[in-house]
């Protein structure tokens, strides 16, 4: 499961922008453990009318069985999002894993994981918790925004975890969908671990590539191998 949490993660702009939504779409993402193939991700945003979206989130591990499926819908609350609630699913060849979320009326969530009942408050200052899927498009939104400094309260399950993201350079990134100027995204875990998430302004922000790096070294990629922007028709996919 810890590598399904890997690609849950990742499957997770500087001068200020007027503020825009995250544009519906379709992307799908190949993920590699030291150089080995992993596991394949799908991501899925849907506009369902009456400012309602859904983002649904997807993995397989192409060993061992694990399959991950997260569905949230949110709404948009001073231009953020605000959880409607989540259903996710989890197995593997020997176990597996449900859980469904909902909002309370004070910023927190309600979670039911194989029926144990948690209640997370928001903290101050938060307008709510985001469930894993829901911040995935936060952060696609606070960087629309030219927020270069952010800072995520967001549930996974039984915990809710306390990420900050730096915006640290534009770069110029090549991967199978072509070569994109980027924004440079990143995340520190102690002292020897970084995140870092490459976004494309011109996809929309979309991810199209992260790595995880310790001690100096890649532990885990991921890569778009697909991007389908449909409100605008735009579409960057790999060659057959």
């Amino acid at each position: 499961m810890r590598l399904l949490k890997i690609v849950t993660i990742f499957c997770l702009g500087f001068s200020a922008l007027s503020y825009a939504k995250v544009l519906p779409f379709e992307a799908e993402y190949k993920a590699d453990f030291k150089g080995v193939p992993l596991a394949k991700g799908y991501r899925q945003l849907l506009d369902l009318g009456n400012d309602i979206y859904q983002i649904r989130s997807t993995a397989t591990a192409l060993a061992g069985g694990l399959k991950y499926d997260d569905t949230s819908r949110f709404t948009y609350y001073q231009d953020n999002v605000k959880s409607l609630g989540f259903v996710h699913k989890q197995e593997s060849l020997f176990s597996s894993l449900s859980a469904v979320g909902h909002p309370d009326r004070q910023g927190g969530l309600v979670v039911q994981v194989d029926g144990q009942h948690h209640h997370f408050e928001a903290p101050e200052n938060v307008h709510q918790l985001l469930d894993a899927a829901g911040f995935s498009v936060q952060l696609q939104n606070d960087l629309k925004k030219g927020l270069t400094d952010l800072h995520y309260y967001y549930n996974m399950l039984d915990e809710v975890d306390n990420y900050r993201f730096h915006v640290i350079a534009e770069e110029a990134i090549t991967t199978s969908l072509g070569t994109f100027d980027a924004l440079k995204v990143e995340q520190k875990k102690g002292e020897n671990r970084r995140t870092w998430l490459w976004l494309a302004p011109e996809l929309d922000y979309q991810l199209i590539k992260a790595e995880i790096v310790r001690n100096g070294s890649t532990w885990a990629s991921l890569e778009a191998t697909r991007i389908d922007i449909t409100a605008e028709h735009k579409l960057a996919q790999s060659s057959p």
